[in-house]
């Protein structure tokens, strides 16, 4: 009633208006909307006319939507005349295939499908739907009161699959970097292209490779993994032992035995003057590991004395030692007892010397585990005259004694010992002792 009444007196204000008319354009928000300009059909907006300047009522109705009226004034001052009008909304369910896609809508993000959105205003709008390994979905549509609207799109994936298997089972799988568990194992949502793989098992050569990944496919890989051989090192005491593995001989201790399979291996020693030794090894996958033999010795020892001390001590050639004096001991009387040890079971030949005194033989039988006493060995001092004294009657040679504050004693004859003062001495002068006859 009331708007009929504004309707009325909009009518009889410009009946009794004067007829100059002026134009002007009308418009709304949204645009489209049927108009009608004091009951009179003016076609849609925007639209210009020409009206009697005054008050004039409008009606608008966009499509789909209740009409609105609004009452305005034309004149000269006002050509463009502009109404904002009440934008209907349209519920919108949103939802996709797969579900959980991130939905913009203008631009503007509104939630993860499933999702209802109550109010959106009718309309062109453009909804965007995005999900991880899938290519981005883009609707564009007019919405329209008052039926409800659903948009559900089939999402394209753009990842595939990737299925691994290996030998052994249970190798570590690493796609892209990243690691994915024990093989068997099949990797999801992987992009398309390109992708490493690598599989890796204790014990074996890791497989490297290269998987192409299409959109919606499965590529299947098997990775057979080559065992890593072991190793074996030997070590003795005493070292120098031959070494045997599976009964080849693979050199002297210490020594690695490389490129071993898996399982158990035979290691054998034997080492002169030692008891043979023998122990199995098992050895794991790619495994290097060291064994040490401590060799129990088939050996025996001599034990020896000499006068004087200071005897050199040879067996079978190789020098063993030296005699050494008794603590406190006076020159003549025997050494301290010499023990040599870890001599081979058997005889042995031992030869004593000494420089200025004739050396000495004796043979020996070892035992093992025992001492092999030699009786004490008196080597015979050797006369080697060392020394010249040239006096005015003769010159003499012998070994030096001492040379006091007035004198030289020499040791002119085997036990012979003459003083010499300095008065009757010529010349003095060093002799190499083993370049004179003994005795002379």
């Amino acid at each position: 009633m009331k708007t009929l009444l504004l309707l009325l007196t909009a009518l009889s204000a410009a009946a009794a208006a004067p007829d100059i008319p002026v134009s002007c354009t009308v418009s709304s928000k949204p645009s489209g909307a049927a108009l009608e300009v004091d009951g009179i059909p003016a076609g849609s907006t925007p639209a210009t006319l020409s009206l009697a300047p005054g008050r004039h009522v409008a009606r608008l109705a966009p499509d789909g939507a209740p009409a609105t009226f609004v009452e305005f004034e034309a004149s000269e001052d006002r050509p463009n005349i502009r109404f904002d009008l009440p934008v209907p909304a349209v519920p919108v369910l949103l939802d996709s295939e797969p579900r959980g896609a991130s939905v913009a809508r203008d631009g503007f993000d509104v939630g993860v499908t499933p999702m209802l959105l109550p109010d959106v205003p009718a309309g062109r709008h453009v909804f965007t739907f995005k999900l991880a390994g899938h290519r981005d979905h883009v609707a564009e549509i007019d919405l329209a009161p008052p039926a409800p609207v659903r948009l559900a799109p089939a999402l394209v994936s753009v990842s595939g699959a990737l299925d691994v298997k290996a030998s052994p089972e249970g190798a570590h799988v690493v796609v892209g970097g990243l690691p994915r568990g024990a093989a068997p194992v099949l990797v999801e949502d992987l992009p398309e292209g390109e992708v490493d793989v690598r599989v890796e098992a204790e014990g074996h050569r890791p497989f490297t490779g290269r998987a192409t990944i299409s959109p919606g496919k499965t590529f299947s890989l098997s990775a057979v993994l080559e065992p890593l051989p072991g190793s074996i090192r030997v070590v003795t005491t005493p070292a120098g032992a031959t070494v045997y593995v599976d009964d080849r001989r693979i050199g002297i201790s210490p020594i690695t035995a490389m490129d071993l399979d898996a399982g158990p291996h035979r290691v054998r020693i034997l080492h002169d003057g030692y008891d043979p030794v023998a122990r199995t090894v098992p050895l794991s996958l790619g495994e290097s590991r060291t064994e040490e033999f401590r060799l129990a010795a088939d050996t025996g020892s001599i034990r020896v004395t000499t006068t004087p001390a200071e005897v050199e001590v040879r067996v079978d050639g190789e020098l063993c030692g030296t005699t050494k004096p008794e603590p406190g001991a006076d020159a003549g009387v025997p050494s301290a007892a010499l023990e040599i040890p870890d001599l081979p079971r058997g005889r042995h030949k031992v030869v004593f010397s000494r420089k200025g005194w004739g050396s000495a033989e004796r043979t020996v039988t070892v035992e093992r585990g025992k001492a092999a006493e030699i009786p004490a060995v008196a080597l015979e001092k050797l006369f080697l005259p060392d020394f010249l004294v040239e006096t005015s009657v003769r010159v003499y040679k012998g070994v030096f004694i001492e040379k006091t504050k007035d004198s030289y004693r020499i040791e002119i004859e085997p036990g012979v010992i003459r003083t010499f003062p300095f008065k009757d001495i010529r010349r003095v002068d060093i002799l190499d002792p083993l370049a004179a006859p003994a005795g002379k």
